[in-house]
């Protein structure tokens, strides 16, 4: 594991010394959509023999390849209708969710008390959580979004192609996670990096061995991003209004002043007592330079979700779990107590 961290230490530089592509083309948003299944999309399953393409959603017109790929989905997945589809989304592709997780305890403001898993669970949580470790300093707050990503949309084509279900509904399904792909990434080189990290870690915790399933996934990345390839041609998709991500299952509440809102930065934070009147989590976010005078203005503050403000600086997640009377303040190498 040591030497591919190493290898995708040094797949980040290239990346970060490669040039944008000046001439890449302008894409809508259901295009943009099939790119974020860049790596699913080459993945052939019985049935569909052949890539699925980028343009548009592929459809099975044998009959006899709509019947292979039922099967297959079935056997490998349990997904017989578009309940089954979405669960499996939830749970097959869930590194992110578990990365969100192992952060809380990095910074020091844990979910939960390990001690309340049982014995073989709180080993299993600890290999899992020493394993994504390895990818912080890689990808820090991007996680291995990407990965669940371009696993669920993919296989949401998959069952859109032998008619589990329909063109409208794979559109309404993808929406969230194109949204959540917006917040957390700018680019497919973030893109894939969290990908290739995402890839490794979700068959890591199977296996030991993975190193050729990391030169497979190496390879179709630097197929997508190299001279010709469907993320080099193509444009980063940026809508003309933002889009919100559910980043939360929470609807609470926090103060934001209008610096911070109008800058769309969080520089220093802190957990106050929750308002007893509101659904007020007790957050408290600001720029970080704002006077005691400017706090002190009621007009100069403003109620958000905390939702929210996850999507204009999601690195916050990590601590929204932490004791009331914490605080924490942005500095080079990231957030530190203070």
């Amino acid at each position: 594991m040591e030497k591919i961290i190493k290898e995708i230490t040094v797949f980040k530089r290239r990346l970060e010394d490669t040039p944008v592509n000046n001439e890449a083309q302008e894409v809508d948003r259901e295009t943009f959509t099939l790119l974020l299944s860049g790596i699913a999309a080459c993945r052939r399953i019985p049935g569909i023999a052949e890539h699925m393409g980028y343009e548009e959603l592929y459809h099975c017109t044998d009959k006899e390849d709509i019947k292979q790929a039922l099967s297959h989905l079935e056997r490998m997945y349990g997904i017989t209708d578009k309940e089954s589809l979405l669960e499996t989304c939830k749970y097959a592709f869930s590194g992110s969710g578990e990365y969100e997780q192992f952060m809380t305890f990095w910074n020091d403001a844990p979910l939960f008390d390990l001690n309340e898993l049982n014995p073989g669970g709180r080993e299993k949580f600890n290999q899992c959580k020493k394993l994504a470790e390895k990818f912080y300093p890689l990808v820090k707050e991007k996680g291995f979004y990407a990965w669940d990503i371009n696993e669920r949309i993919g296989l949401c084509r998959n069952a859109v192609a032998c008619g589990i279900i329909s063109d409208e509904e794979f559109w309404e399904i993808a929406d969230e996670w194109v949204c959540m792909a917006q917040v957390f990434y700018h680019s497919y080189s973030e893109y894939a990096l969290s990908c290739l990290c995402g890839a490794i870690y979700d068959m890591g915790r199977y296996e030991n061995d993975v190193k050729g399933f990391f030169d497979i996934n190496m390879k179709l990345l630097e197929n997508l991003l190299g001279d010709g390839g469907a993320w080099q041609r193509n444009k980063w998709y940026v809508p003309k209004e933002r889009e919100w991500a559910k980043s939360l299952g929470s609807s609470m509440g926090c103060f934001v002043t209008k610096k911070a809102s109008t800058q769309e930065y969080i520089g220093y934070m802190y957990r106050d007592e929750p308002h007893p009147d509101y659904p007020d989590s007790g957050w408290r976010f600001f720029v970080g330079d704002e006077s005691d005078e400017y706090v002190n203005q009621v007009d100069n503050t403003e109620i958000w979700s905390l939702n929210s403000v996850c999507n204009i600086c999601p690195d916050i997640m990590a601590f929204l779990n932490a004791d009331i009377g914490r605080k924490f303040g942005r500095h080079e190498n990231g957030w530190e107590e203070e």
